[in-house]
């Protein structure tokens, strides 16, 4: 839950004091003395049944797929570690009563009593005990969404974005966008579910390893809710209904802005790699990476490698939701000397292509090869010496600028290949066509 001060500061963890009352216990830069190490951070004694349990849950799912965090399991097992995801009075009686909701029937919803109590009106509002010092600050600064059961939610997706964006545990994460994509590839131990509850544990209950003395309690009492609630509820319901989703890691070929020159016919091999987003495992023979720009085209890019010429290659093993896989193959330079840019997206054969589900779209994976130019032969003696600047060197076609940024796989940059070997077969043609002045004169200048 949340303490007075704005967003960025730390949150305040649940715990029930020995006369049953629901209070707030701060865990910032020293130890707490109001908690022993093992205290239970939330309610214990919640009286949802499991059929409540299960329709609270839906319900902080679809509130947070609303936002596109997919993976809703993850504020639920906040919810059930502060609250047991009670949102009213009613479902948690010893706690405080907070202002009226109606989602709750007109009743309050549950508060707590961290600053004092409850005739004070102060502490956590909702099953995400927010807090901003009495509850009219609390309203002011969050509004009245948070009587609400999706409004809390709603609210707690705002939390969490700005949490993992600051996080020491989370790299390479510097928008609301790119924290909702990181949130979306958590999964029970996977390689981000240790960072996903470090940064719950420092930055919503604001208890870090070095200035927290029950550290490794709270740790774990987040974790066990994320691994119960989860498990509780079973994969089937968490699961989005978008099976087929992927989000860019990273790749081999060179980027936009670097250089990738090929000779006509020369190939190289590189890879593409994708982590699952989606709910469905991809396999191999199945998930495939195929051409786009449009669907299905034959690329003229395509190497020897290629399951055909409108699929570069399939993923490199079974890619169960939050993993990542790969998809390696060859590109082979035309012979025709141009810019060859080409598109590609995820399809899984005999189903859908992953754009129109959960992404990415169509026009955003690309490899771009520049393959350079070759002079046609001329006849240098029928070119005259005076005329021999005016021949056409002949041009490399150029990149776009607009197809240059984000994370497609672009590669390819302006080269100037062309115009070097236009200019010497120019320069060569000068220099013959001087010899001839020369072979001329010195006939005329013997007869």
């Amino acid at each position: 839950m949340f303490h007075r001060v704005p967003r960025s500061a730390v949150a305040l963890a649940l715990v029930l004091t020995s006369a049953g009352v629901l209070s707030l216990s701060a865990c910032s830069d020293s130890p707490i003395d109001a908690a022993a190490p093992g205290d239970p951070i939330g309610a214990s004694r919640s009286s949802l049944t499991a059929a409540e349990r299960r329709g609270r849950a839906a319900l902080i799912r679809d509130a947070a797929a609303a936002r596109g965090l997919e993976q809703g399991w993850l504020l639920a097992g906040i919810a059930d570690a502060e609250t047991g995801m009670s949102q009213c009075w009613s479902e948690l009686t010893w706690a405080c009563m907070g202002p009226a909701s109606a989602d709750c029937g007109g009743g309050p919803v549950v508060a707590g009593a961290g600053d004092g109590a409850c005739s004070l009106r102060q502490g956590g509002l909702g099953m995400f005990q927010f807090d901003a010092g009495t509850f009219d600050d609390t309203l002011a600064r969050e509004g009245d969404r948070v009587l609400t059961i999706s409004g809390n939610t709603d609210a707690a997706v705002d939390f969490v974005i700005a949490m993992v964006i600051r996080s020491v545990y989370v790299a390479g994460v510097d928008n609301a966008a790119q924290a909702l994509e990181w949130m979306n590839g958590v999964r029970i131990d996977n390689d981000r579910f240790m960072p996903w509850i470090q940064t719950v544990t420092h930055y919503y209950n604001g208890c870090t390893p070095t200035g927290c003395g029950v550290y490794d309690a709270r740790y774990a009492s987040y974790s066990s809710h994320a691994r119960d609630t989860y498990a509780e509820m079973g994969a089937d319901f968490w699961a989005t209904s978008v099976d087929y989703a992927a989000t860019f890691v990273s790749q081999t070929f060179p980027l936009a802005a670097a250089p990738f020159e090929l000779t006509p016919g020369a190939e190289m091999s590189g890879s593409i790699v994708l982590r699952n987003s989606g709910a469905a495992t991809w396999q191999p023979g199945v998930t495939l990476l195929g051409t786009t720009g449009p669907r299905d085209v034959a690329s003229p890019l395509a190497g020897p490698d290629w399951l055909s010429t409108s699929r570069a290659a399939s993923v490199d093993h079974a890619v169960p939701p939050g993993e990542t896989g790969t998809f390696a193959f060859t590109v082979r330079a035309p012979a025709v000397a141009g810019d060859y840019p080409q598109y590609f997206n995820l399809v899984q054969e005999g189903g859908a292509w992953f754009s129109d589900q959960g992404g990415p779209s169509d026009m955003q994976l690309q490899v771009r090869v520049t393959v350079a130019g070759t002079a046609l032969p001329i006849d240098a003696g029928a070119i005259d010496a005076g005329t021999a600047g005016d021949v056409d060197a002949g041009s490399v076609v150029r990149p776009r600028a607009d197809d240059v940024g984000g994370c497609s796989i672009a590669t390819g940059a302006t080269t100037r290949a062309g115009e070097t070997y236009a200019a010497l077969f120019v320069f060569a043609l000068g220099a013959l066509a001087a010899r001839k002045r020369r072979q001329r004169a010195d006939r005329s200048a013997a007869c």
